[in-house]
């Protein structure tokens, strides 16, 4: 039925109230086009998201001073516009768009693009419906439930390291789309013990590149220095300006792992910086907020007290186990001289009552023999003692040096003088090179000691083998050197040598409280001085001491 002019104006003009009705009450943003890129409906929310009035047409496909961006990376033009893909025939399903808007603001959208009336690849028009993507934001409960998942996670942690990834794995991808976990000593470069990526093909990406870098890349001049705490929110291009890796493409993450935003947070414990927590995610448009912050500064936190706590922990294991192992040492050690004294002396005593009962004079040689023995066991048990005391001593800190003039020459021949019996009976020759006095103020007391634990050292693992004890100058600083051609130490256990308890051989063999070397170092220490000791298994150590000479006369000095 063909209505009347009026009655038919009527129904159009009612169709149109009704299509504008439904276009403003519609939740999305609504864009409708027709072929000639004329804009024939642009309802309200579209005006709020795009932040323009309606235009009357669109400018090859774009819309008037908006310009489509990749919504992962929004410095990335698209190639076509969502609007032009339509009207050439394409049904853009449900897909992200980046919009930059006129006034120079970012917004992420999700929609899809419908075309119309298509004929011979080509639309009448194309409809466009798009809501922006807000954050995501945890609520207050979120959070909450996600640090008691936390705390109930890293409260039985004995191995702090074993928790990090399935730590990560709640904030993955709660809050960001990859994090990384690094920790190390405070005032080293951390290194990553766990890393995770929302996506499993990425996550196996991250992995391998973090295996091929060195230790703290990814997160390198974008924490505060050690010491210092603070939060960094940054995009991951301030993270290459800032790192210096800006001009090194092998330091940058790959871009198939597109991170973009990063919220790095330094794992503090007892005001030292042991890690950090970094956060990324894909979507420059959906940066990291004040709230996501905190949650990861009580995160750090509370991972930064873990971590230490079980460093104690072992710490303390570690202490009772050395402990336990040096008293049975200790003993073992104290009986040794013990055993032939109070056998020495019980003989003496049975011979001297055998003698006196038959009326004979008891042998002076004997007599001298035997408490010869004992002597020398009782200076052996003597020193045992001593560097019990001086382990105290340094513990306490209270190892005082009372200074005076002194030959380091002069110290070093005596020093060998008494130890050439020893060196005797063992077949090894000693050596002395010190052409021209090298004076200074030292301790006597404790250099004396320092020498001798050195070339004592060197006799017991370098028996049947030269010593040389090398005696030199070089300006206000004075140098020994003791060279054997003993045993050597292997590479792994030379840095443990000097520290307490600690040795490098099986006291079975060797015997020693180890402790030696450890009160040589703090000795030298507390002389403003060095020592360092270099090795190789079988081809026997050097040791070298460098102390400094003190204010001494510069005469002194032209002599040396």
């Amino acid at each position: 039925m063909i209505l009347p002019e009026p009655e038919a104006r009527a129904e159009t003009l009612l169709n149109d109230a009704v299509l504008r009705l439904l276009l403003e009450q519609a939740g999305d943003a609504l864009v409708l086009v027709d072929a000639t890129e004329r804009v024939l409906a642009f309802n309200g929310e579209a005006a709020r998201q795009f932040r323009m009035s309606r235009p009357e047409r669109m400018e090859r496909g774009w819309l008037p001073g908006c310009a489509w961006v990749r919504a992962e990376d929004t410095s990335l033009s698209l190639e076509d516009s969502p609007l032009a893909r339509g009207l050439a025939g394409e049904w853009v399903r449900e897909s992200r768009w980046g919009l930059r808007r006129p006034d120079g603001t970012v917004v992420v959208l999700r929609g899809s693009v419908v075309p119309l009336g298509v004929r011979d690849g080509r639309a009448a028009g194309a409809l466009l419906r798009a809501r922006e993507e807000a954050p995501v934001r945890l609520d207050a409960a979120s959070a909450a439930r996600l640090l008691a998942e936390a705390g109930a996670l890293l409260g039985g942690a004995l191995d702090a390291e074993e928790r990090m990834e399935p730590l990560l794995r709640l904030l993955v991808p709660a809050v960001a789309d990859a994090g990384v976990l690094y920790l190390g000593p405070p005032g080293e470069a951390a290194r990553a013990v766990a890393a995770v990526h929302a996506w499993p093909e990425r996550h196996v990406l991250l992995v391998e590149w973090l295996r091929r870098q060195p230790v703290d890349t990814l997160v390198a001049g974008s924490l505060p220095p050690p010491g210092t705490s603070g939060t960094r929110r940054l995009r991951l291009a301030e993270v290459d300006t800032a790192s210096g890796a800006g001009d090194d493409a092998a330091a940058r993450p790959p871009r198939e792992l597109e991170l973009r935003c990063y919220l790095g947070v330094p794992l503090v414990a007892r005001g030292r910086v042991i890690g950090a927590l970094a956060l990324f995610r894909s979507d420059e448009a959906h940066d990291f907020g004040l709230d996501e912050e905190r949650l990861a500064e009580e995160l750090a936190r509370r991972t930064a007290l873990s971590v230490d706590n079980a460093r104690l922990l072992r710490e303390a294991r570690e202490a009772v186990r050395l402990r336990d192992e040096f008293l049975g040492i200790a003993s073992h050690e104290l009986k040794t001289p013990l055993t032939p004294l109070h056998l020495k002396v019980q003989l003496l005593h049975k011979q001297v009552e055998l003698l006196a009962a038959n009326g004979q004079p008891v042998s002076a040689e004997r007599v001298s023999e035997t408490l010869e023995v004992v002597q020398r066991q009782v200076r052996k048990l003597t020193s045992l003692v001593d560097n019990l005391l001086d382990v105290s001593r340094i513990t306490a800190g209270r190892l005082k040096l009372e200074l005076e003039e002194m030959d380091l020459a002069s110290v070093a021949a005596e020093i060998l003088y008494r130890f050439a019996p020893s060196a005797a009976q063992i077949h090894c020759s000693l050596e002395l090179h010190a052409p021209l006095p090298v004076v200074g103020r030292w301790d006597r007391l404790r250099l004396e000691q320092v020498v001798t634990n050195l070339v004592s050292n060197a006799l017991k693992y370098g028996a049947g083998k030269p010593v040389c004890v090398t005696v030199e100058a070089e300006g206000r600083t004075a140098r020994l050197t003791v060279k054997d051609g003993g045993i050597g130490i292997s590479a792994e256990d030379l840095p443990r040598i000097f520290e307490r308890f600690e040795r490098a051989v099986s006291d079975r063999h060797y015997g020693g409280l180890g402790l030696g070397l450890y009160i040589t170092r703090q000795i030298v220490e507390a002389f403003g001085g060095t020592v360092s000791a270099t090795s190789e298994p079988g081809l026997g150590s050097t040791f070298v001491l460098e102390l400094p000479r003190g204010d001494i006369p510069e005469e002194w000095l032209a002599v040396s």
